[in-house]
């Protein structure tokens, strides 16, 4: 298990890398400089030779590469261009808001969404069934950014008073400020609840169709029993799966929703940094997104392994498939 860890650990560590690289060429291969913002379009040479030494951008692009790696190697994502603020420092205030609000779009969504999918699997063919395969391809036909912006209109509009539309931060109240989620977890989530609820219903259905579990019935084991016992077990190992992936299309769904909202966390940041050509600050968020989505991912291989012993025997002795 260690050396299997370990493995998953490095690879996870070259892909970061790869990330890191890819999103640093394009970032200097793309048009425009931070320069323009900085100085705007009326400057001179002094001036902007000045500062484009002091930001490190008059080397070349491979020079300005290996200081970069140089710089994050030893734990330095360097200073934001604009407001000279360490890198870190702006992760450390934005990643926190975001994972609040993956987590509550996640946590609630999705455990609503597996109570719906066993409900529908264990009553298939009644109205509670249809109604959750009927919500769930409209949940995700929406496009979630109209969905965010119509929230915004009635609720900021017509029905005013109920969710407050906007970020309120925890220092002016944890009810006031859980109220202000309500709307971005419910955007974010929605879609996520029913690619849960569709994957689990499929999976425990054609569970509940195996021969064992109709054996199980047929010599006397309650049908509640085999459910639980049984059929979930199985059914939970692809739900799982999905789940994982979900939650890493929160964190970037999160950067649309965060901006149809006004949630000053990642999603936000990144957008600004990439928008005013902050290569610093652009360059850490692409970090910490990659970082989260593939520790995410790792936690689900994890999950897998506890639920289906076979997955785990397969995995250690090198036979798995991918």
């Amino acid at each position: 298990m260690a050396l299997y860890l370990i493995r998953r650990i490095l690879s996870l560590l070259v892909t970061v890398f790869a990330v890191v690289s890819l999103v640093f060429f394009l970032l200097r291969l793309s048009p425009g400089s931070p320069l323009y913002t900085l100085l705007g379009y009326s400057y001179s040479e002094e001036g902007r030779a000045a500062v484009a030494e002091r930001l490190g951008l008059n080397a070349s692009i491979p020079e300005q590469y290996a200081r970069y790696l140089g710089r994050m190697f030893s734990g330095d994502l360097g200073q934001s261009v604009f407001s000279g603020q360490p890198v870190w420092t702006s992760l450390a205030q934005r990643v926190p808001v975001s994972l609040e609000l993956a987590v509550l779009a996640g946590g609630v969504w999705m455990a609503i969404g597996v109570v719906a999918g066993c409900l529908a699997a264990l009553r298939r063919g009644s109205f509670f069934d249809g109604f959750v395969r009927v919500f769930s391809v409209v949940a995700l036909s929406v496009p979630s950014f109209w969905l965010g912006l119509a929230c915004v209109l009635v609720f900021g509009v017509y029905i005013t008073g109920v969710f407050p539309v906007g970020y309120v931060p925890p220092e002016q109240g944890l009810g006031r400020h859980l109220a202000s989620m309500v709307l971005p977890s419910f955007v974010l989530g929605l879609p996520a609840f029913a690619v849960v609820a569709r994957t689990l219903r499929g999976s425990l259905l054609e569970t509940l169709d195996r021969d064992y579990v109709s054996f199980a019935t047929s010599m006397g084991m309650r049908r509640r029993r085999v459910v639980r016992k049984v059929a979930l077990r199985n059914a939970a190992i692809p739900t799982v799966t999905v789940m994982g992936l979900m939650l890493g299309m929160l964190l970037s769904g999160a950067i649309l929703i965060e901006n149809v909202f006004g949630i000053p966390g990642l999603g936000q940041l990144m957008v600004d940094s990439f928008r005013r050509q902050d290569y610093p600050v652009a360059a850490g968020c692409c970090l910490a997104v990659a970082v989260l989505y593939l520790f995410t991912n790792l936690l689900v291989d994890i999950a897998q392994m506890v639920i289906d012993p076979h997955i785990k025997e397969s995995v250690l002795s090198g036979t798995e498939t991918s």
